[in-house]
């Protein structure tokens, strides 16, 4: 099975790369082939306008030389006279009516002169083209392209055509020589701006754009797989650490696996926690049990013991009287006070233990809490310890109710505050709070000191019975403790206090009751 899902992963990974190839190929071929026909269509796009450019310049030059009012005009500059500045003007007007019959029918056409003998342009005009008209011949970044190539086909005295790119513009150029009587006196020059007609250098421009973007598609798309790939791996060898190790928990990540982590993490966790509470019910089944099994053997032995303790007492004190009634001396009154004593003893804890063998309370009824707190306090002689006790109180403000016997909670009150008192060194403080959480419906109880705090070991077994770390202690005041208030429906639990001392909480059920 293991080896069947390894084998469809691979499988996957590898029909996503080939999907990719495939899908990519496709692409890169129709992007290729949209290209070339663009390129094609830019060429003859070229060789159209480039032909219009030369026709026209050729036009123009045939009929600057069959005018002889032009050649009259001109003549004065072969011989290298001065003209006037009325010549000059003669000049650019008649030479600019030229271009604009010429280039007019067509639109974007352009063109000129130059004049040899000037050394300069003249009729510049472009008649279907947006103003402004540039002041002193073409437009400045055109001036240096057109000049060197009208300089050219002047010395060379042939037309000449050539494409001529900057950003934005394109255009191609043709200038054309004419001569007067037997002489170059200058040269026609022609263009058309087709940077607008030409969407394959924009599409050029975007193809560069998509090929990139397509070349790093494949790219990203290869180490995505390759990431996925490792990232699944990577999450599967994290899930068998779980089996050997169930506290073990996956490594959070971001990106695209980060929720997988996280929320297998949170299924581990619930997971592990319902573990602990079925283990917690268990445990509390066993000692469930394990506190049956004991009030048995407890009811039976104390029922036993009980009997012959009593008959035992009974003659002692027997015996103590008549002993005093005949002015007898055979035994020591202090001896038999002290059996008698050691028999009460006996029979308290016999009383005492017979809590784990029976309900401790069929019949409970409303308490007042702080009512019991204050009886508790009033009664307590915590002077009789030789310690410098204080002892303070912040009860609710308002009474808290709940369900229980009064007897039986004073008992648990008095045992806390006797553990209390007796872990204070010389001096210490104790304080009893209660608080009500409206929320939870619950009343809390907490008497808190300030001795030196209990160790965590003895946490782990603090309601054990005949637990006990004091030297004449019975380990049985916490544990009965803990079993009133369970018959009550509450909770009660010890902590370390920082910087010192010890806290006991006390939580109980509220009932909604004033009698």
């Amino acid at each position: 099975m293991v080896a069947h899902v390894h084998l469809n992963r691979h499988i996957s990974y590898r029909m996503i790369l080939l999907w990719g190839l495939v899908i990519l190929t496709g692409l890169a071929l129709v992007l290729g082939t949209v290209y070339l026909f663009l390129k094609r269509w830019e060429e003859e796009l070229i060789l159209e306008r480039k032909a219009v450019c030369v026709e026209r310049a050729e036009q123009i030059a045939r009929q600057v030389e069959g005018s002889s009012d032009l050649m009259d005009l001109l003549a004065p500059l072969l011989k290298g006279d001065t003209i006037f500045l009325a010549t000059s003007r003669a000049i650019e007007e008649a030479f600019t009516e030229i271009v604009n019959q010429k280039v007019g029918d067509t639109e974007g056409l352009e063109g000129g002169f130059y004049i040899r003998g000037l050394d300069d342009f003249v009729g510049y005009a472009y008649p279907t083209s947006e103003p402004p008209i540039p002041a002193y011949g073409p437009p400045p970044r055109s001036y240096h392209i057109i000049r060197e190539q009208v300089l050219n086909s002047i010395q060379k005295d042939s037309a000449l055509v050539d494409l001529h790119r900057f950003d934005p513009a394109v255009f191609p150029l043709a200038t054309h020589p004419f001569s007067i009587r037997g002489e170059v006196a200058g040269a026609v020059w022609v263009r058309i701006h087709i940077e607008r007609d030409l969407p394959v250098a924009k599409l050029r421009q975007v193809l560069y754009l998509v090929t990139v973007i397509f070349g790093i598609g494949f790219v990203v798309m290869a180490i995505l797989t390759l990431f996925l790939r490792n990232g699944i791996r990577s999450i599967q060898k994290e899930l068998n650490s779980t089996r050997t190790n169930p506290g073990y928990r996956l490594k959070l990540r971001g990106g695209l696996f980060g929720f997988i982590p996280l929320r297998i993490n949170v299924m581990l966790d619930m997971i592990k926690d319902e573990y602990e509470q079925r283990l917690g019910l268990e445990m509390q089944l066993h000692h469930k049990d394990k506190l049956a099994s004991l009030g048995k053997m407890i009811a039976g032995v104390a029922h036993e013991v009980r009997t012959p303790m009593s008959v035992i007492k009974t003659r002692l004190q027997m015996w103590e009287v008549d002993a005093k009634k005949h002015g007898e001396s055979g035994l020591d009154p202090e001896v038999i006070s002290m059996v008698v004593n050691e028999i009460n003893r006996v029979a308290d804890l016999m009383k005492r233990l017979q809590v784990f063998s029976r309900p401790i309370y069929d019949h409970l009824k409303p308490t007042s809490v702080n009512e019991v707190i204050e009886e508790v306090l009033s009664m307590m002689d915590f002077g009789k310890y030789g310690k410098q006790i204080h002892v303070n109180k912040s009860l609710c403000e308002h009474p808290q109710w709940i369900n229980s016997d009064p007897n039986s909670l004073k008992q648990v009150l008095i045992n806390v505050l006797i553990n209390a008192a007796e872990s204070l060194d010389e001096s210490g403080d104790i304080l009893i709070e209660t608080a009500c959480e409206s929320a939870e419906n619950l009343v809390t109880i907490k008497i808190s000191d300030t001795g030196p705090g209990i160790d965590e070991d003895i946490l782990e077994h603090i309601f054990e019975p005949f637990y006990s770390t004091k030297e004449t202690g019975t380990g049985l005041g916490l544990s009965i403790s803990n079993e009133i208030v369970i018959s009550f429906g509450g909770e009660i639990s010890f902590r370390r206090n920082e910087p010192r001392g010890t806290i006991c909480f006390i939580t109980l059920p509220r009932i909604n009751h004033k009698p």
